[in-house]
């Protein structure tokens, strides 16, 4: 399968240059030498995305230019450098006129310099902390959003700031493009599973995609024997295989694999949810055996969730735009001797996130579903984790995300077939689960490796969707 990173997107780094023309006749090597420094930054920036500049901006006829040039090239993100003093209205043009997350550069190419040889030139070239105030002055009075990023060229914390930043910002764009769809129903009386379509179609400009079962159950129909035994042999050599299975099992699950793939593909989802009980045997045994198949495509990129959340497949869809994968689960038990939380799911899952080869086994019983068929299971790597999920409720933006960051801790789990794990989370348990639980929350929830939070809050920012850290 695809490596986690495969589909985060490449930025497009908007970076406006200021500078204070008076300047420059007065202290000739002054501009000379911020545009030396604006090339390493530059350099740093490249490796994070694709830069999107405008000339030095060292007048306001220049910034009206800047704005012009930002409106035709439309970055993800706005980064503004000051060489050093600056005024705010080589700014105000710009931030007025766009819509994309801002962040005020704070940052110089010394961690510090001699203050008893330094001439007036290199004071000047230090001085860009000196408007970063009145530029923030500037964004308040214009009603604009922004952070301040603040350092030295050799700080870590920096780059790696910025980068989550830019990542954030660029997988809103992404997701902007994205389709979603249902393919049968929400599981029956699960008050918190329905979608509301038009604050879709506000956030995406689209309303669900929606299959039909029946399309599932001809694409079954047409699986040929070489499609059959191409995806046989790649779930054979994919997973370990327990004794349980049967070759009949394994053979019915991957031609459910290829039925999916058509459907999915066909109508070009990226991420959905589904569910159905079935009258007819085949037809519960389609949706029983689509374990595989939805996990598989969930790791290609186009998660898949079981009970219809549609929702939550959206929050794992925006966990993989950010590298961190993305695994469908929901609280499973809490262990107050040792302080964690036990989180996992049935069904499909991501397998991408798995530590080692996962695991199928043939389940007799869906604990709470009709039918039988193959379960995967696997170990959660140890580690930081973020846990993401997207509301409708208590927000009067399109959706809002609730998240908290978290560590997967070693220890004994469940041995059921499913994938889980021991989650342990700062706050005392008690604390946490109510303030969780006033935010209004669906009760799955995406886990992504790593800690995402600045990514998940400039991805909100971007997409102008409510985000709370809990």
């Amino acid at each position: 399968m695809n490596a986690l990173n495969a589909r985060v997107p490449r930025p497009r780094i908007g970076i406006l240059p200021t500078g204070h023309r008076y300047y420059w006749d007065q202290f000739p090597a002054l501009k000379e030498m911020g545009q030396k420094m604006y090339a390493r930054l530059c350099q740093h920036l490249q490796t994070i995305g694709e830069l999107i500049a405008p000339d030095l901006v060292d007048t306001y006829e220049k910034a009206v230019a800047a704005a012009s040039f930002f409106d035709s090239n439309q970055p993800d993100i706005l980064l503004i450098f000051p060489f050093g003093y600056a005024t705010g209205m080589c700014i105000a043009p710009v931030v007025r006129s766009t819509s994309v997350p801002i962040r005020l550069l704070n940052a110089n190419e010394d961690s510090s310099y001699s203050y008893t040889t330094a001439d007036t030139s290199i004071y000047l070239h230090h001085e860009g902390v000196c408007c970063i105030p009145e530029y923030a002055s500037t964004m308040a009075q214009l009603g604009k959003a922004f952070k301040v990023r603040t350092g030295h060229f050799g700080s870590s914390r920096l780059w790696a700031e910025l980068k989550s930043d830019c990542i954030g910002a660029a997988a809103s764009r992404a997701f902007r493009l994205l389709n979603f769809g249902v393919i049968g129903k929400t599981y029956d009386n699960m008050t918190d599973m329905p979608i509301d379509e038009h604050r879709l179609l506000r956030a995406t400009g689209k309303l669900l995609k929606r299959p039909e079962v029946e399309e599932i159950e001809n694409a079954y129909a047409r699986v040929t024997k070489q499609q059959l035994e191409e995806m046989f042999c790649q779930c054979r050599a994919m997973y370990d295989v327990d004794e349980s299975v049967t070759n009949e099992h394994l053979r019915f699950s991957a031609q459910v694999a290829v039925a999916f793939d058509d459907v999915i593909k066909r109508h070009d989802i990226d991420g959905f949810g589904y569910y159905w009980w079935g009258e007819k045997e085949f037809i519960t045994q389609l949706r029983a055996q689509s374990t595989l198949a939805v996990s598989r495509l969930t790791a290609m990129g186009r998660p898949g969730v079981t009970e219809g959340d549609v929702k939550t497949a959206m929050a794992m869809k925006i966990m993989d735009l950010l590298g961190a994968g993305g695994m469908f689960t929901e609280f499973f038990s809490m262990d107050f001797d040792e302080n964690f939380f036990l989180l996992g799911h049935d069904g499909p899952n991501n397998i991408n996130i798995a530590e080692g080869k996962a695991k199928i086994q043939h389940l007799a019983v869906h604990h709470g579903k009709t039918g039988h068929g193959l379960g995967i299971d696997f170990r959660i790597p140890q580690g930081p984790v973020t846990l993401l999920n997207l509301t409708q409720i208590n927000t009067d933006r399109h959706f809002k995300l609730i998240y908290t960051t978290a560590e997967v801790i070693p220890g004994d789990i469940l041995n059921i077939g499913n994938p889980n794990c021991r989650v342990r989370i700062s706050r005392p348990m008690h604390e946490f689960m109510d303030a969780w639980c006033q935010q209004g929350p669906s009760h799955h929830i995406a886990l992504g490796l790593g800690d995402k939070s600045a990514e998940l809050d400039a991805f909100a920012e971007s997409a102008g969707l409510t985000c709370v850290r809990v």
